[in-house]
């Protein structure tokens, strides 16, 4: 079976944006591109066809393969559910970042990980395409924090980039061993696919904006952090809303935490 790409079209530059990434991932992942657009009533369907094929003949794709879908539904709400419904490996989302909104879209970008079992890569409007040579991955407290290895993993994998895996500074003795079983777990994934690795450690306080400062340092080309609805410890959503909206434009995957299953079960590109 092939691996799908589904990249949700709304016509916006950050759609535009979305396409660039998929397009670019692509290159390397040999999938297939799925343009996805959702309109709220039927009426709508015969001018979004047209539509749809009009913004896909724009793009540069070569000898890719490609699909043109148009469902009626929720735009947000749907994506992930039809994501899952065809057993889709990776959805490639645009975020908009009009100044003063950015919390806003990235919630509305969180709404489509927690509806879906499917990794979900987003970009901003203002990130360029480059190929990927450094992942920085967290590393927190949940033992759910370890799934979005396998993905960073995969994309380590295909593109030869080097993984750093970050988490934060404990004094406290329980919550230092949970964050070191985790990383152990993780550097024992990487190690055994062969894959080029560092394990940092940062400050806990304002630890959103130190990651992105150590982004920096280390020329960071994608972030990769486990979402979670619901925790106990300070890892929340809000903190891969930050993410997402990272001054530095760097694009987020991500996944959701309570969602995942560990069957394996999500297609060729992850497997």
């Amino acid at each position: 079976m092939s691996a799908n790409i589904i990249i949700p079209v709304d016509f916006t530059k950050a759609a535009e944006k979305a396409a660039e990434f998929a397009i670019g991932l692509n290159s390397k992942l040999n999938a297939k591109l799925t343009f996805l657009h959702i309109v709220e009533n039927d009426e709508d369907r015969q001018t979004a066809i047209p539509s749809l094929s009009s913004f896909v003949a724009k793009l540069s794709l070569g000898e890719m393969e490609t699909e043109q879908v148009v469902m009626k539904g929720n735009f947000l709400e749907d994506i992930g559910k039809i994501a899952d419904a065809s057993n889709a490996d990776l959805v490639v989302m645009g975020t908009h970042g009009e100044r003063g909104m950015q919390k806003v879209f990235g919630s509305y970008a969180l709404r489509v990980v927690e509806s879906s079992k499917r990794p979900l890569f987003i970009v901003q409007e203002e990130s360029e395409f480059k190929d990927i040579k450094t992942i920085i991955q967290t590393v927190d407290l949940e033992k759910e924090s370890v799934q979005i290895v396998r993905y960073a993993a995969a994309l380590a994998t295909r593109f030869n980039a080097k993984v750093l895996l970050v988490g934060g500074k404990h004094e406290d003795s329980d919550f230092k061993a949970k964050v070191n079983s985790n990383m152990l777990f993780c550097i024992d994934q990487l190690k055994d696919q062969g894959i080029d690795f560092e394990f940092h450690f940062l400050e806990r306080k304002n630890f959103d904006d130190n990651l992105i400062d150590f982004c920096k340092e280390k020329n960071g080309d994608l972030l990769a952090a486990t979402h979670y609805q619901n925790t106990f410890y300070a890892f929340s959503d809000k903190f891969v809303q930050h993410l997402i909206m990272n001054r530095l434009h760097i694009p987020i995957i991500t996944v959701e935490s309570t969602q995942t299953t560990k069957t394996g079960q999500f297609g060729a590109m992850f497997g």
